[in-house]
């Protein structure tokens, strides 16, 4: 059985949220995933905007 390979993971990790993304567009809608930069789930629009999606517990 052969080894992990890495650099083949993230490659296709990043080519799916790419498609993921892609299909957004098309479909005018949004991904939606963990940021771990800002520690959060954020909604990411195919204009590039990325909105934080707030917790349900948080309050205004």
């Amino acid at each position: 059985m052969r080894g992990l390979d890495i650099d083949r993971l993230e490659k296709v990790v990043r080519m799916t949220g790419e498609r993921a993304l892609l299909d957004a567009k098309v479909n005018s809608t949004h991904i939606v995933y963990y940021d771990p930069e800002r520690k959060t789930i954020v909604r990411h629009y195919p204009n590039g905007y990325i909105e934080p999606v707030r917790d349900a517990g948080e309050e205004d």
